[in-house]
């Protein structure tokens, strides 16, 4: 197995340890030190959607790959109606900017509660033992 192999697989389970090296890579060599954090969740959340069916997979054999989509899809287009009917112009940019940051603290909040819940039954199984 390939390097490149090794290290995509080790970013797919564990997304965050990008987000922290591409935080303190953009905190090192970027000259505007505003949204550092914002441009680091932002290509985390790439990540995530590929995260949450793999460690899914990876724990309980469980494939939802298509699942996570859709349920973008959805927020998507919740997120669109209700700026569409608060304001009279859509305007893009941050309605994307507002979808994109709420896809990384709803797929962040899953990834985490798949991991903690895996992890609280891998303990039960264990005292149980």
């Amino acid at each position: 197995m390939g390097i490149l192999s090794i290290i995509t697989k080790i970013f797919i389970l564990c997304p965050f340890l990008l987000l922290g090296i591409i935080y303190l890579f953009l905190k090192k060599f970027s000259k505007k030190k505003k949204g550092i954090f914002s441009k680091a969740a932002d290509i985390t959340t790439i990540l995530l959607f590929f995260s949450i069916p793999a460690s899914l997979k990876f724990i309980w054999s469980f494939d939802i790959g298509f699942i996570v989509l859709i349920i973008a899809s959805v927020t998507a287009i919740i997120f669109t109606t209700i700026e569409w009917r608060t304001t009279k112009e859509i305007e893009l940019k941050p309605l994307f900017r507002k979808i994109w940051r709420f896809l990384f603290l709803v797929l962040s909040f899953t990834y985490i509660a798949i991991w903690f819940t895996a992890l609280i039954l891998k303990i039960i199984e264990l005292i149980v033992k």
